[in-house]
């Protein structure tokens, strides 16, 4: 083998693309954290042979002590919160990022509950192709639309998002190679397991490939991921508790509504169960 080439089957060199590379740099955790938080440097060889490493963080909780709650940010001529962060402090959430996508007079695009108040209408097309939502047993739940029954989950908090990065621990077919930038998206690990996630700038086609990969997140493989509104969109806030100062990245621009995580119990005092 030639350095940075390798032989085609015809015996011919072609430049090298070396396999994704993933290195674990998760920092120290609060023991009395309810979540777990893990950063992922991730980089692959280009032309030049040079590595470029970018950062994927992820907040996991566990269905049975956690769940989604959605908030609603409001008009973006008179928001309700200041940004990510206050609205994650104002409603007792210790972790949340950016919502849904929504359209240019800031109406949710898809079907968007807050609390049990609904906004926008249940669509279709690739980007409204997965429900994330908190059902009124305060489950939390990852779906496919077609999987998706009103009557059946009685949701008290759902966003509308998409398209899947991955679907049964695979890649997802079709998913764009063009426009490289910051992601934001939920996780299910098809059991008890789910996370927020915001990565450095992928294309849809990159991050669906790595989420997918083995030896990205060992002990709990990826399921499902769909994605989120990302781009000038993408946010992540985390209280580190004891562990240190916040995870706090604010999106650039007003967003429509926010995905929390907070205590199944607080949701239960909430709504008077």
């Amino acid at each position: 083998m030639v350095a940075g080439f390798l032989f085609g089957p015809a015996g011919g060199l072609s430049p090298l693309h070396a396999d994704w590379k993933v290195e674990d740099q998760s920092t120290a955790q609060d023991p009395a954290s309810p979540f777990v938080h893990e950063r992922k440097l991730v980089s692959k060889a280009t032309e030049s042979g040079f590595f470029a490493a970018k950062r994927i963080d992820l907040v996991w909780f566990h269905a049975d002590r956690h769940t989604f709650r959605v908030i609603d940010n409001g008009s973006p001529v008179e928001p309700r919160y200041s940004g990510l962060g206050a609205a994650m402090i104002e409603n007792g959430a210790l972790a949340g990022c950016n919502g849904g996508f929504f359209l240019e007079n800031h109406q949710p695009s898809g079907l968007m509950i807050a609390g049990g108040e609904a906004a926008g209408r249940f669509g279709e097309g690739a980007l409204l192709s997965g429900v994330v939502l908190s059902s009124g047993r305060r489950n939390p739940y990852l779906l496919r639309r077609a999987e998706y029954d009103a009557g059946k989950y009685k949701a008290t908090d759902l966003l509308q998002a998409g398209p899947f990065l991955v679907d049964q621990g695979k890649t997802v077919r079709g998913l764009s190679p063009e426009n490289s930038r910051r992601r934001t998206f939920v996780l299910h690990d098809g059991d008890r397991w789910f996370a927020l996630g915001m990565s450095d700038a992928f294309t849809l086609a990159e991050l669906g490939e790595v989420l997918a990969r083995a030896d990205f997140s060992p002990s709990r493989p990826i399921h499902r991921a769909l994605n989120l509104d990302g781009g000038t969109s993408s946010g992540l806030y985390l209280n580190r508790g004891t562990a240190g100062e916040p995870l706090h990245v604010e999106p650039f621009k007003t967003v429509r509504n926010y995905l929390a995580i907070v205590p199944r119990e607080v949701e239960a005092v909430k709504k008077g169960e």
